[in-house]
């Protein structure tokens, strides 16, 4: 009687595990490729990354004043009784007659108006600072799309570790509601024994304990899937209340080992490099701004003393060549910044490139800990398994002692819970070695 109603119960609880009564909303599960491409649009460490690319791209733009035109065009309003700069107008306005040279209206003209409109043309000739400016904002450009588009490579790791820690949490709310159902299953028969005289009141009090640290267990495993889906809903940008769920089970992602030893073609140090580069342009910029500048200039006037009017006009034609053979030590001071900070920038760089690459060499070891722990785990939970069934069934024939039946399931579950996390681990360094062993696409 004993055997055919744990048949049954343990046949339940397996098909409750396999088949949840609660059914999921299919518009709000996602598959990991789904989660990844909503994070591309929506997520905001992405999304503020782009922002800065292109803001080093208006930047860049601001460089190029070092080789085209400026073009500006001006409109200036006079009125005066300024003997000087009234007759000054009307030689501009082409009016001047013999009768303007008369000392009497010479002294006193009157009131004058003019209206002057001016286009004034600037081209810079020979600019080397500037050059070696824009050269630099080119490299900062390709330095700061590169460093985004290592922000994308590392967001993407991070909803792969939340992704696959939701379903880590559901597989181990899975374990912990198949043992409630078990422990419901021995309380039932420890009642039945009980009343019949088989059992002891102390057994039947270990068993409702267990209950209760399943019970604990439960509202801990709860809460921390609904973190984790918290988490995962403010990755992918969406509103953390929303109800999520994934599409699949956790399990072992399939993985080979790249054969890279280094991560200098990785798009985050390709961006070092690139930033260095760039500094060593300005180093060279702030070199040049003790070299003269050339510009020429253009500027086509037209003058009138009634507003709109064009009756008279003029044109200047010119080169500047401007010098600054002293200006207080500025341009010295700006060098000296310049050469520290390449300095700097060059030191920064080896570090970075020292520690990723000590970083990805740990990754592989960590990869080879995790799947050696991954089969431990496996093994030593189908060897629980096994134990819990076997004195499951001496335990029916009365062969077994309560306690050692609940620490038998105890076992069982913290070592199916010990699986579970070892595939997780495992998953999580694979995807860690795959983010460090990364090759930029622009390189």
């Amino acid at each position: 009687m004993h055997t055919k109603k744990l048949f049954i119960l343990t046949l339940s609880i397996c098909l409750g595990v396999l088949w949840p009564a609660k059914a999921q909303d299919s518009g709000n599960v996602f598959t990991l490729n789904q989660i990844l491409e909503m994070a591309n649009s929506n997520n905001s460490e992405i999304l503020k990354s782009l922002a800065d690319a292109k803001s080093a791209k208006a930047d860049n733009q601001q460089a190029n004043a070092g080789f085209l035109p400026s073009v500006e065009l001006s409109g200036t309003y006079y009125s005066t009784t300024d003997p000087l700069n009234a007759f000054g107008f009307k030689l501009q306005q082409a009016i001047v007659t013999g009768d303007d040279f008369t000392p009497s209206l010479l002294n006193d003209p009157g009131s004058i108006n003019n209206f002057h409109t001016q286009i004034k043309i600037e081209q810079p000739l020979i600019n080397v600072d500037a050059w070696m400016g824009k050269s630099a904002a080119t490299k900062k450009v390709k330095a700061v799309e590169l460093k985004s588009e290592y922000t994308k490579s590392h967001i993407h790791y991070l909803l792969k570790q939340t992704y696959y820690a939701l379903q880590l949490a559901k597989g181990r709310k899975l374990v912990i509601e198949k043992a409630h159902k078990a422990s419901a299953a021995y309380l039932q028969m420890a009642e039945d024994n009980l009343e019949q005289g088989y059992m002891k009141e102390a057994d039947l009090l270990a068993i409702k304990v267990r209950a209760l640290e399943l019970d604990a267990q439960m509202k801990a495993a709860v809460n921390q899937e609904k973190s984790i889906k918290e988490s995962l809903n403010f990755l992918i940008g969406r509103d953390i209340n929303l109800p999520l769920e994934v599409a699949d089970s956790i399990h072992k992602v399939n993985f080979s080992f790249s054969g890279l030893n280094t991560v200098i073609n990785r798009a985050d140090v390709v961006a070092m490099q690139y930033g260095m580069e760039a500094r060593k342009l300005m180093k060279k910029s702030s070199a040049f701004s003790f070299a003269p500048r050339i510009n020429a200039f253009g500027m086509y006037n037209m003058y009138d003393a009634d507003l709109g009017g064009f009756d008279a006009d003029s044109y200047m034609l010119g080169i500047n060549l401007q010098w600054k053979l002293f200006n207080g030590g500025k341009n010295l001071g700006k060098l000296n910044k310049s050469k520290a900070e390449f300095h700097k920038s060059e030191i920064e760089y080896q570090e970075y490139l020292d520690k990723g690459n000590m970083e990805l060499m740990q990754a592989k070891r960590d990869i080879a800990v995790n799947e050696s722990q991954l089969l431990t785990y496996k093994m030593a939970a189908e060897q629980a398994q096994e134990s819990l069934r076997i004195r499951t069934n001496r335990y029916e024939e009365g062969m077994e002692r309560t306690s050692d039946l609940l620490m038998a399931e105890a076992t069982s579950a913290e070592n199916e819970l010990k699986h579970l996390n070892a595939i997780y681990n495992y998953n999580i360094s694979v995807f860690k070695y795959e983010l460090l062993s990364s090759e930029s696409a622009s390189k």
